[in-house]
């Protein structure tokens, strides 16, 4: 599925994800997403994958799934599709805890490009 999602703000690029999240690839997916964001434009959001449905919320859900702990500025390459999410990770550019195998679907479930 390609996407022209070209978010201008991190917290865009988090309230975005509905609308690139590819329902057909998230069949059995339930999970509770922590972004914690840092940097030049900090904040939290969750984002829930459940039934097939992706929702988006401000705030810190009481136990995350996944929780991607990450800097703005990188956050937004990675959903503008300019940097790698699992390049980024392996360089050690962000953190991760909780379910680090749903890391490897993100692209997956929110494709980019």
């Amino acid at each position: 599925m390609a996407t022209t999602f070209q978010p201008t703000t991190a917290s865009a690029a988090v309230e975005g994800l509905p609308q690139v999240f590819d329902s057909g690839a998230a069949a059995g997916v339930e999970a509770v997403i922590l972004f914690d964001l840092s940097g030049r434009e900090p904040g939290q959001w969750t984002v829930v994958i459940r039934d097939g449905v992706c929702r988006v919320m401000g705030g810190r859900p009481i136990e995350p799934t996944l929780t991607l702990a990450i800097d703005s500025d990188l956050w937004l390459a990675i959903a503008r599709g300019e940097r790698d999410c699992a390049d980024a990770l392996a360089k050690g550019e962000y953190q991760v805890a909780g379910d680090t195998a749903l890391v490897a679907r993100l692209g997956i479930l929110f494709p980019v490009t």
